[in-house]
């Protein structure tokens, strides 16, 4: 009674598995391209089936057959969770050492099934292998992951290791030379099952969480972030502008506003085309976001228009940025494809006592923006 409850469990956590797998398939093709590893992750969950359909056909097929067959999955499945993970944080990844690893464990059991039968060095090998390849991955997951999502498949992998180190290393005083995967008589074998399927579900699900809070930061990322240069798009550089002046009325820490317009950057679109004008933005904005500091911040403000917020900055130290940063556009070379040289105008504002409110400044940086275009542009204005 006991193998067939541990045979029952075994295939139904399995089935979940494939069910969780079949999830994570469907949700990489409709997930955007940078979200990574959710098909080898889908790609685990099945060979985690295969693996048990292996292993229900004991007495069926040859023992050897099915035993090599039924780890030899197991451990691929294992290498593939490791491998997901791994693409998902978007990290190196070699498959020979993994493979090797896998291959050399297959042959030591075959030893053991055919030359030298007996389980428990079978079981040690099995267990040490993919003890190993569980290390492996709780310490990628330590190292990289973070959020709620990961700390669980983190948790799941840790124990999965634990479980198979005190499995592999106790097999001389637990085991028979002729214990078999499902044996009645062995309950702690029994447990070790139950306790490995349901890590590997617990894997799956942990998966799963990790992929949809990766959608979650990639729509808020969205939400905020210009498409086209990677800037925080024209809400969210307001709202961190509105943040300064809250902390300038709260702190009397100044802060001043750059507003930079490209010129003459319609003539650049009606002659050369709206892909170059594209091309044009973006390299001037990674230009300006290189040239500041850490602490500024940068967002596309609307057109060919830029606002920089500068934190702790005096008049001073504000133009003396602006003027960086006009001359390092002005140096610029005409890039590839056609990309053109160009200028920028700059409007400079410095937040003042009398400031009650943060679009006052605002307005100020626009009117300077407008006396350095009026004065000939590729000027920097102070109002």
């Amino acid at each position: 009674m006991l193998a067939l409850d541990m045979r029952s469990f075994n295939l139904l956590a399995a089935l979940q598995c494939a069910v969780l797998g079949l999830v994570l398939m469907g949700m990489q093709r409709n997930f955007p391209s940078r979200i990574q590893g959710l098909r080898l992750w889908a790609l685990a969950a099945l060979l985690a089936l295969g693996s048990t359909v292996f292993y229900g056909l004991l007495g069926v097929l040859p023992a050897t057959l099915v035993g090599l067959a039924g780890n030899g999955l197991l451990l691929a499945c294992t290498v593939c969770l490791l491998a997901g993970t791994r693409d998902f944080f978007g990290l190196p990844w070699r498959w020979g050492p993994w493979v090797a690893l896998c291959g050399l464990s297959l042959f030591g059991l075959w030893v053991f099934f055919d030359l030298w039968p007996d389980y428990r060095p079978r079981m040690l090998i099995f267990g040490l292998a993919m003890a190993l390849i569980c290390a492996a991955h709780t310490r990628t997951l330590y190292r990289h992951g973070r959020g709620f999502a990961s700390r669980v498949m983190m948790i799941a992998m840790a124990w999965q290791t634990l479980v198979l180190l005190a499995r592999g290393l106790s097999t001389y005083w637990v085991d028979l030379p002729t214990t078999q995967r499902f044996d009645p008589g062995s309950p702690i074998h029994s447990v070790f099952v139950a306790t490995f399927s349901f890590t590997i579900l617990m894997v799956l699900v942990g998966a799963q969480l990790m992929a949809s809070e990766r959608v979650r930061q990639e729509f808020e990322h969205l939400a905020r972030h210009d498409e086209l240069t990677r800037l925080f798009n024209r809400r969210a550089i307001l709202e961190l502008v509105a943040q300064e002046h809250e902390r300038f009325q709260r702190l009397g820490q100044p802060y001043a506003l750059l507003l930079l317009d490209l010129d003459h950057f319609k003539r650049i679109n009606d002659t050369l085309g709206h892909q170059a004008g594209d091309r044009t933005l973006r390299r001037v904005a990674e230009q300006v976001q290189q040239a500041l500091r850490a602490t500024d911040q940068l967002g596309r403000y609307g057109g060919e228009e830029f606002l920089a917020l500068l934190p702790a900055s005096d008049p001073a130290s504000a133009r003396s940025l602006a003027e960086r940063l006009r001359a390092r556009v002005e140096t610029l070379p005409p890039g590839p494809d056609n990309t053109p040289a160009c200028t920028v105008s700059i409007g400079i504002a410095t937040v003042l006592t009398t400031d009650t409110e943060w679009d006052t400044v605002l307005n100020r940086a626009d009117q300077a923006l407008y006396l350095a275009k009026a004065a000939g542009r590729n000027r920097v204005a102070a109002a």
